[in-house]
């Protein structure tokens, strides 16, 4: 099987606009689906986790047609979660049967992003995934960020490059994430055989991936 880590850069007329308003607000820092329903229709079901500020989330909520229901749960000062049973437009309803026909099946999460793009990993055979690609709607770009075979790993991993993964190996087994730190950038780039700079690059990028792909 094939894994495929997309990214989906919507246009005015095609985004869907709950991720418009978290998009263009302040008052938002994070909004990821974790889990969904893909069942088509109006069964559709998702549960997103949020950062930012839930009463802001809940009036736009009450603002727009294309919810069904929903129950919002705070899970602290300013991260909460959201049971959403979404109407599907003809854009949405498309996207989720190309990714959900045959073979494929989307890792969560999917990160919805304040440039109006949305990141996910799909699982499936080659055919599959070209023919979902193929199918993308107009008024969506789509890009590749990275095509590989599929392991097993969690997404959390798999968002790392090769690279990126193997610095992070080194600098745990180094010692570096430990408290308090045994080693530094200097002894990873060492292991690594490439300049301080590129190690610090490479720690910074992989953990970015990670805490990117993460459910918190």
């Amino acid at each position: 099987m094939k894994t495929v880590r997309l990214t989906l850069r919507y246009d005015a007329e095609t985004i869907h606009p709950m991720h418009r308003f978290v998009a263009d607000s302040d008052a938002f820092d994070a909004y990821r689906m974790v889990h969904g329903n893909f069942a088509g229709g109006n069964d559709n079901a998702f549960i997103f986790h949020v950062v930012g500020d839930p009463d802001v989330y809940e009036a736009a909520l009450e603002g727009t047609d294309r919810v069904d229901e929903y129950e919002l749960t705070r899970t602290g000062d300013r991260t909460f979660t959201v049971y959403v049973r979404d109407v599907p437009d003809g854009v949405d309803e498309r996207l989720l049967t190309l990714f959900t026909r045959g073979s494929l099946v989307v890792l969560p999460p999917i990160e919805y992003r304040s440039d109006w793009t949305v990141r996910f990993s799909v699982v499936g055979e080659s055919t599959d995934l070209r023919r979902a690609l193929e199918g993308v709607p107009d008024g969506i770009e789509t890009a590749v960020d990275r095509v590989g075979e599929y392991d097993g790993s969690d997404d959390a991993v798999g968002a790392l490059t090769d690279r990126q993964r193997e610095t992070l190996r080194v600098a745990r087994d180094l010692g570096y994430f430990e408290v308090p730190r045994s080693a530094g950038v200097e002894d990873v780039a060492a292991e690594l055989d490439c300049a301080p700079g590129t190690a610090a690059e490479h720690l910074r990028k992989a953990e970015a991936a990670v805490m990117g792909a993460l459910e918190l």
